[in-house]
């Protein structure tokens, strides 16, 4: 491998040589490229240039970023101007990027001097100026001799972090800046239904199932108070040659007994016997009717076919309704119109879910910072995003008074409307709750921030192409913000998209082959 390095830096020398005459290296590749890297509030701008010679013809390489979206500027049209302090102007228009977000504008400065450069963004078809990025002052020399070496970049730790790698995981930073933080307390929180807000229906006795008119109830069914749910027809208490016999000895004694009662009311007719006796009469034909109907109904109970309630309209077999006790939403059913169900076997369930509980906890060292839940944020995996709440949707139920034991904590609960239906009971997440504190302070959004074996970390762009990394030390954090205590300063700025890959980049030892001239 050496010796194929050496014979390419030889064929590299000798190509050299047989282009100037000489054995010496052009002094252009002995000074090293020019690059500046500017922001505006719309416009990232990243520029490699040779040093500028009266006469020579200079290429640019101009890398754009549309700092709204992350992405390479790919239609705009660029003008590069070079405005000298004597009023000397050299212009040039790039109706085009040679590829998405790369300018190439070649400058051919006249006069020597001290010039500003400039880069102004312009629509294609309008004209209409986007973005103009004031680059800062450049030298233009008289002669190759005349020059210097340009300042170069800070790099840091020299994190390598291509343009075209930027683009295509559209990572972008954020300058950081002071803010005004309002403290939150991070609670572990569950949604549960509110109390009173869920029921369960249970068979109150044991018996066959039968569907009513509607058909079963499904999860997700709307009931309201009153609302037939099914039908529950109890089993005989004998078997049938029981129920048979009973029916036929309730009828004789039923016939023997209204015989009687023929035969008194003749006698009181008569004189002959006292009211009493009359009114005995009478009540044995009530009880004994009574008691043939119930054998009657208990020996039909064999006899129905019990799948819905349609088979029931011409029966006598008693049966006993199921009604939903309060408005709300069907999630849990256990039944099957035929099926034999025991006695407190759980037929379905009913919650409110247009009004819920959020359940957090709030540890001891934390009960005096909850002071007005006004404001809180809930986010949990299954959100797509993290959801804000404000009165009249939310309200504080209660804030613990006993402390649990073990974790040392009491119950926060609120109290949400959930007529969106975002929250699902049973759901786990993150409560933020304001402290009513106040706080001025450095801050960067969460996703600046990476960790590493526990250590809090960000990466601030000191280039275009270049990132080193910090440490941080952090302080409150409120909803996507945290303070920044230690490691930053304002105005530096951090990756706030695509942190993990710059992370990714800074462990490697391997730097990234550029694909474009600088």
């Amino acid at each position: 491998m050496l010796r194929n390095y050496s014979m390419g830096f030889g064929v590299l020398m000798l190509l050299t040589s047989c282009q100037l005459g000489d054995t010496r290296l052009p002094e252009d590749q002995a000074h090293e490229p020019t690059s500046i890297t500017k922001w505006t509030t719309k416009t990232e701008l990243f520029v490699d240039f040779a040093p500028l010679v009266v006469g020579k013809a200079t290429p640019f390489a101009v890398h754009l970023t549309d700092l709204e979206t992350a992405q390479a500027v790919s239609r705009d049209a660029v003008i590069t101007t070079l405005e000298g302090r004597d009023g000397q102007h050299l212009t040039v228009h790039s109706e085009t990027p040679t590829s998405p977000g790369i300018y190439r504008p070649v400058l051919t400065p006249t006069e020597p001097g001290t010039y500003r450069l400039r880069f102004t963004r312009s629509h294609p078809d309008t004209q209409t100026v986007l973005d103009t990025i004031d680059a800062g002052e450049v030298v233009v020399v008289a002669t190759e001799k005349d020059r210097v070496n340009p300042a170069e970049e800070p790099t840091g730790d020299g994190i390598a972090f291509l343009k075209e790698q930027q683009w295509q995981i559209g990572l972008a930073t954020q300058a950081v800046a002071t803010r005004e933080l309002h403290p939150t307390l991070q609670l572990h929180a569950e949604v549960t239904p509110a109390a009173g807000g869920e029921v369960h229906i249970t068979a109150p006795i044991i018996g066959r199932a039968v569907a009513v008119d509607k058909g079963v109830p499904t999860p997700g069914q709307r009931v309201e108070p009153g609302e037939p749910l099914a039908l529950l027809l109890p089993l005989p208490t004998k078997s049938r040659a029981e129920l048979v016999y009973a029916v036929q000895a309730s009828q004789s004694e039923l016939e023997a007994a209204r015989h009687e009662l023929a035969r008194v009311q003749n006698l009181y007719a008569d004189r002959i016997v006292p009211k009493r006796r009359l009114e005995q009469a009478q009540k044995n034909v009530a009880v004994l009717t009574a008691r043939l109907s119930a054998s009657r109904a208990e020996l039909s109970l064999l006899d129905v076919n019990p799948t819905s309630a349609a088979a029931l309209q011409t029966s006598r077999a008693k049966r006993f309704l199921l009604r939903a006790p309060m408005a709300g939403t069907v999630v849990t059913v256990n039944f099957t119109p035929g099926a034999l169900i025991e006695a407190g076997h759980r037929l379905f369930t009913i919650m409110n879910l247009e009004h819920v509980w959020i359940n957090g906890h709030v540890f001891e060292a934390d009960i005096a910072k909850v002071r007005h839940v006004e404001r809180v944020r809930f986010t949990a995996p299954a959100l797509s995003s993290p959801l804000l709440l404000s009165p009249p949707d939310v309200r504080l139920v209660t804030l613990g008074s006993v402390l649990h034991p073990e974790n040392r904590s009491v119950p926060l609960i609120l109290a949400v409307n959930n007529a969106q239906g975002h929250l699902k009971i049973g759901m786990h997440g993150e409560l933020g709750v304001p402290t009513g504190e106040v706080v001025q302070a450095l801050a960067v959004p969460v996703s600046a921030v990476v960790y590493d074996r526990g250590v809090p970390l960000a990466f601030v762009q000191v280039g275009g192409e270049t990132f080193t990394r910090r440490e941080l030390e952090l302080g409150v954090k409120q909803d996507d913000f945290v303070e920044v205590r230690a490691g930053l300063s304002a105005g530096e700025r951090v990756v706030t998209r695509g942190t993990y890959r710059v992370h990714l980049a800074s462990l490697s030892t391997t730097l990234p082959e550029h694909d474009h001239a600088h």
